[in-house]
């Protein structure tokens, strides 16, 4: 028969002081607790991806190549976002203004008509207001030459354009 220990209340205080320093603590202790703060980053990053989408890398206007899609750099769903849906942000004129891309099809005068990807030909006209950036001038401009037109379009399609760049 073994006999318990008696305590005492030396024996006691001595335990007591010795359990009061250890640490709380230890090295597993931060490799966990920096494992889950990894892996709660990912599923925070996984659920914020779920909810926004993704933007394509080499989207351009109008979620083509090359770019940003909609309004300002934004996706679809943003504010301001989307791709020539009207979403654009108001022009001088109270128009709404947007990102026109296509083809040249006929330059006359002061007025462009351009072919859509979707085959769609759109009436745009320039004034001394609308920003050219073309090497050389408007008038310059050939059919078959991509550009891409920024401005507001009236009820009936037509484009008041404020910048007329070439793309290639």
């Amino acid at each position: 028969m073994t006999r318990e220990p008696v305590l005492t209340a030396s024996t006691l205080d001595t335990e007591l002081a010795a359990a009061a320093s250890r640490r709380w603590w230890n090295r597993w202790t931060i490799v966990f607790g920096l494992a889950l703060l990894l892996v709660g980053g990912f599923v925070a990053g996984v659920e914020v991806q779920k909810a926004y989408g993704e933007t394509p890398a080499a989207a351009g206007p109008g979620g083509g190549p090359g770019g940003y899609r909609g309004q300002g750099g934004f996706p679809e769903g943003f504010p301001g976002g989307g791709a020539q849906t009207g979403q654009g942000a108001p022009s001088a004129s109270g128009q709404s203004a947007e990102a026109t891309t296509g083809t040249v099809k006929l330059v006359d005068g002061t007025t462009v008509y351009i072919e859509t990807a979707s085959g769609e030909v759109v009436t745009v006209r320039t004034d001394g207001d609308t920003s050219v950036s073309v090497p050389g001038k408007l008038k310059d401009l050939k059919a078959g030459d991509k550009v891409s037109v920024e401005g507001g379009a009236d009820a009936e399609g037509t484009v008041t354009a404020s910048t007329v760049t070439k793309t290639e």
